[in-house]
């Protein structure tokens, strides 16, 4: 077996040319890698003995699969993102990755998602008058260096959508009337992206 380290754009990128299977170092004491399936077969990731990836045993590449793996902040948890094209580097795509969530008792309700990317269906309100609503997002995957991309996939077109801030395990994010006239009562329905940000 061998395979080689280089860094790819600031981050540590494990190039694996005949591995059927590969075993990460220790969560808390590791730097994000990308990992490159260079090999004709599968290869099977693991991670060291009572730790998990996104809360599975182990993950697997097929060939030319790129996955990014990010050390959660409670140590024994990695974080994945799969790519089909290993130059999109922080860009969350592919099976696993994504999730939903539908926001209960109110439109200010908090909602929890540990997801790198989902689908938010709000609870029905009636935005208007310039009516602006937040709520929280709580996500494991958010750190406050993070970029948070959300988008309106259905609503009204009165509307717009935003995030205010971000900090470690959430965001807050606000939905509100941009047209001084009414939605009528709607459960708008965002979906949103968490690309992994660093600070020099």
């Amino acid at each position: 077996m061998s395979k080689q380290s280089i860094y790819s754009l600031g981050i540590k990128t494990i190039l694996l040319t005949d591995e059927t299977s590969y075993t990460l170092g220790a969560c808390a004491a590791s730097e994000p890698i990308m990992l490159r399936n260079l090999s004709s077969g599968e290869c099977t990731v693991s991670p060291i003995s009572g730790e998990t990836i996104n809360g599975d045993s182990s993950i697997t590449l097929g060939h030319e699969g790129c996955c990014y793996l990010h050390p959660s902040p409670n140590g024994t948890d990695w974080k994945y993102i799969h790519h089909n094209n290993p130059s999109f580097i922080g860009l969350p795509s592919g099976k696993g990755v994504g999730g939903s969530v539908t926001q209960l008792t109110s439109i200010n309700t908090a909602v929890t998602l540990n997801k790198q990317t989902g689908k938010i269906t709000l609870f029905a309100h009636d935005y208007s008058n310039n009516d602006i609503q937040s709520f929280t997002l709580n996500n494991s995957f958010i750190e406050e260096n993070d970029i948070i991309a959300v988008s309106m996939r259905s609503g009204s077109a009165k509307l717009n959508v935003q995030v205010d801030a971000v900090s470690n395990g959430s965001c807050e994010i606000s939905v509100g009337d941009i047209h001084n006239q009414s939605t009528g009562s709607i459960n708008v329905i965002l979906n949103f992206a968490v690309i992994k940000g660093a600070v020099d």
